[in-house]
């Protein structure tokens, strides 16, 4: 069975650890990025294999013009962000950008775990463009990267 590979992107660290013994019981490889550029620079290397983002939005982390840029495109995983902001407030921000979940801090870990799967379950689920044809079929999907996708829509 394919292991799924989950990026986090976290200034601080704190996060991550938390993530990681989550991921560890979900059968889930961590890739673990701290800035905005080791993130650009992941997609441009390695982001095909990536099932789902946390995404701490630290300050200084440029976390939400991650999140809007990955909401252009089309084949992005889901993201789960991570704040240590109000959840009810902040929520609805980042569902509006693409993010499918939002945590607060400190992390519940039956919480995270629950998002972990729903993410997992939603890219092993068909996707389709806006005009309703698959996207992530075997042998017939276009692989473009993040960069590609965001230049493209611009």
């Amino acid at each position: 069975m394919k292991r799924s590979v989950v990026l986090v992107l976290d200034a601080d660290a704190d996060t991550a650890r938390a993530v990681a013994s989550t991921a560890a019981t979900r059968n889930c490889d961590l890739r673990f990025v701290q800035t905005s550029r080791e993130f650009f620079h992941f997609c441009r290397e390695d982001f095909e294999n990536v099932t789902a983002i946390v995404l701490d939005v630290d300050p200084g982390m440029h976390g939400m013009a991650i999140l809007e840029a990955s909401d252009v495109c089309e084949n992005n995983p889901p993201i789960i962000v991570v704040s240590a902001l109000e959840e009810h407030r902040l929520g609805p921000v980042v569902q509006r950008h693409g993010a499918m979940a939002c945590l607060g801090k400190p992390l519940s870990p039956t919480r995270l775990a629950r998002a972990l799967d729903q993410a997992v379950e939603r890219v092993a689920a068909l996707r389709c463009d806006l005009w309703g044809h698959v996207t992530n079929c075997t042998g017939t999907c276009r692989k473009t990267s993040v960069l590609q996708q965001f230049a493209a829509a611009n």
